[in-house]
């Protein structure tokens, strides 16, 4: 909306102006008609006061301002209802805050109604008004009316006082006029004692009350005895029977005279790859009697070579004497880091115990260094023996070496030096079970450490397979070297591999010499394990356990 004003202005400021400033008429002093677009409001008027707008004139620039006329009140009346003491009226309020009263009503007083409260035996009477408007007072009291009392008698018993019950028909109530206990009157009854009762006399009163004194002891059985004397097969015992009831009972027994050992010695005969029963077994030193119970069998212990997963359980080395590097003051080679070498990731040890031609220098300590650092341990035998008879004395003489260990792995007889390898399959599969055997008589896990060409070109494949758990050698065709962090290396088996056993494994795979570990200056043998074996020593207590 465009508003439009009319001004005189100062002659000389039109003439310097000009008429084209503001297109009004008056170029020599005439009127100024001021015209202003858009009014902005600087000050809202309110109710009772004035509100201010300014603007531009859009003809020459010059600012305006205008005045907003003011509101007018806008009243919400609310009613106030007079009360009992205080009077009613209308209260006007318009939304800017200012309100005023009017239409005066006067206090209504008060209206009561009155409730009427009887007396009884031991409370006043008296009548109560009150108005709706919560205000009450009492007025009109009468008196207590006083107890009406009745009597009741109740007389003594044996045991409870007698006494009168004074009641009133309001609930009051008490007791008094107290008589003692009159007593019990007892009678006696007496039952006599048994062999094996006691005898006692019973007290009762006519009231109930009763109990039982005057004990005496029991008479006791009067025995007679009847002895029937073992035999070889059964216990012998005394009859015992009473002459005065009908008790009796068996007692003082004798084990039959062929089971009647004391002085027994007992022996675990383990099973072994040649005698597939195991058992204890027993023998009198007395009598020379002798009996067995059963142990175990040798499948419950040895399923075989293959394992019926692929999952690699646990990785770990096998060390020799090879493995140290230098030698102490005390002319011993430097032993290994164990720790080291538990912290790079390796789990168990298979230790090199020694050979036909004597122990292993190194074995006694990597034994106790390895079990320290908290790695399972297993040990095996190098065989330069090439008859049944120097076998068997390598078996011996290994067994001294082993004795007082543990071990969670199994002990491996390694078969594979070149002066065995013409010796014919049934030569080497009679060294292998005499070995092995006799490690198992003396209740030790024995197994066989084999490489692929031994196994499948020298030996009785299958057999071995059967019967006996392999440490199988087979190195990887991949020409490098390998970390503990290697793990998806491909796996191979027979020369080709064994249709319908690609996805087969042994208890442990053996499957580079080329294994490195950060702070080692040798390479070690690098082994997965795909059996958990000391669960096996363990229920068995195979292998010192």
């Amino acid at each position: 909306m465009r508003f439009r004003f009319k001004w005189l202005l100062p002659p000389l400021l039109a003439l310097a102006l000009g008429c084209a400033l503001c297109g009004c008429d008056a170029a020599d002093g005439g009127e100024h008609e001021h015209w202003v677009e858009e009014w902005k409001t600087v000050k809202a008027p309110a109710c009772g006061e004035e509100g201010t707008a300014e603007g531009v004139c859009a003809g020459c620039g010059e600012e305006m301002s205008r005045a907003l006329e003011p509101l007018q009140h806008t009243f919400t009346p609310t009613v106030v209802q007079a009360t009992c003491t205080e009077a009613g009226y209308t209260r006007y309020t318009c939304t800017c805050g200012y309100s005023y009263d009017s239409d005066h009503t006067p206090a209504r007083g008060h209206r009561y109604t009155k409730k009427v409260t009887a007396p009884t035996c031991g409370k006043e009477g008296f009548t109560r008004y009150t108005c709706d408007c919560g205000f009450s007072y009492v007025g009109e009291q009468t008196s207590a009316k006083g107890h009406t009392v009745t009597e009741t008698v109740v007389p003594p018993t044996c045991e409870e006082v007698g006494y009168t019950h004074f009641a009133c028909e309001c609930g009051y109530a008490y007791d008094g006029d107290f008589l003692p206990p009159t007593g019990h009157t007892l009678t006696e009854t007496v039952t006599l004692p048994t062999c094996e009762e006691e005898g006692f006399t019973h007290y009762a009163c006519e009231c109930g009350y009763a109990y039982d004194g005057s004990f005496t002891v029991p008479l006791g059985h009067d025995l007679t005895e009847t002895v029937y004397p073992a035999t070889c097969v059964d216990n012998g015992y005394t009859h015992f029977d009473c002459a005065v009831c009908e008790y009796e009972y068996d007692g003082a027994f004798v084990p039959p005279l062929g089971e009647a050992h004391v002085n027994l010695t007992a022996v675990t005969v383990y099973p072994t790859v040649n005698r597939p029963e195991g058992y204890i077994q027993y023998d009198c030193l007395d009598c020379g009697h002798s009996y067995q119970d059963d142990f175990m069998l040798y499948s419950d212990v040895y399923t075989g070579a293959y394992v019926d997963t692929t999952e690699i359980l646990k990785q770990g080395i096998d060390t020799s004497k090879w493995n140290h590097v230098g030698y102490g003051p005390d002319g011993e080679l430097n032993p290994l880091d164990w720790e080291a070498l538990k912290a790079a990731g390796v789990e168990f040890v298979i230790l090199r115990a020694g050979s036909t031609r004597g122990i292993d220098e190194t074995f006694e300590r990597d034994y106790l260094d390895a079990k320290a650092a908290g790695l399972e341990v297993g040990a095996y035998f190098y065989a330069y023996a090439t008859t049944v008879e120097d076998t068997l004395a390598d078996a011996e003489m290994l067994l001294t070496w082993l004795e007082g260990k543990q071990f969670e792995l199994p002990i491996y007889f390694d078969m594979e030096d070149s002066s065995l390898q013409d010796l014919g399959t049934e030569v080497l599969m009679d060294l292998c079970k005499t070995f092995i055997g006799r490690l198992q008589e003396e209740g030790y896990y024995a197994a066989l450490y084999v490489s692929n060409n031994w196994l499948y070109a020298l030996m009785d494949t299958e057999w071995i397979k059967a019967n006996l758990d392999v440490w199988f050698a087979r190195y990887t065709t991949v020409d490098a070297y390998f970390t503990l962090e290697d793990r998806e290396i491909p796996w191979m088996d027979g020369t080709p591999s064994i249709p319908g056993e690609e996805d087969m494994r042994y208890g442990i795979w053996q499957y580079t010499d080329k294994g490195t570990i950060d702070g080692f200056s040798v390479n070690f043998d690098f082994n997965f394990a795909y059996k958990d074996y000391k669960p096996i020593m363990e229920q068995w207590g195979l292998n010192g356990f």
